[in-house]
């Protein structure tokens, strides 16, 4: 009787377990598949990230030599890259933009998109980095204060170049 009720629970565990095990490997194996094709991007892009971040299928990098931000999307098959030269930026902002739902009497807005938009000192067009979009990403993490971090370094990599040209 007690062979097989430790049977049934060393069953039970290892029901639960294994799984758990194998969901972590595997995202483990898919952060580095990503990470490898950021780095390749990266370097065919002549960048070498001195600060960057990875998230779902994105990557936000940063090269200290040229003041480089580099951003890549590979949701798509062809991946989407933007070179900005942060000397030339004049404004960088969040834009965040949410849908609102009314359920009954209570109304709630959920996260639509979240983008770093960047004005620049020439009359360029502006350019958008969309850190989280909800028609791509299933679920959120931590994209405010991804964008809030990288708005912050930004704004702290304009005001060091223009301290240094100053001075």
């Amino acid at each position: 009787m007690h062979i097989s009720m430790n049977l049934v629970m060393i069953l039970v565990s290892l029901l639960v377990i294994v799984p758990v095990v194998l969901f972590v490997l595997a995202d483990k194996s898919g952060m580095s598949k990503n990470k490898k094709t950021f780095d390749a991007v990266a370097k065919a892009n002549n960048v070498q990230f001195t600060t960057q971040d990875i998230w779902n299928n994105t990557c936000l990098g940063h090269q200290e030599h040229g003041n480089i931000l580099l951003y890549i999307n590979t949701q798509n098959p062809e991946p989407k890259i933007q070179k900005i030269n942060l000397d030339e930026v004049r404004k960088c902002s969040i834009t965040k933009i949410t849908k609102d739902y009314t359920n009954g009497d209570k109304q709630y807005s959920e996260l639509s998109r979240l983008d770093l938009e960047f004005s620049f000192i020439s009359n360029r067009q502006p350019e958008v980095l969309t850190l989280f979009n909800a028609e791509d990403n299933f679920s959120q993490n931590q994209e405010q204060a991804r964008a809030e971090k990288w708005l912050a370094f930004i704004e702290k990599q304009r005001n060091s170049k223009s301290k240094n040209v100053a001075a």
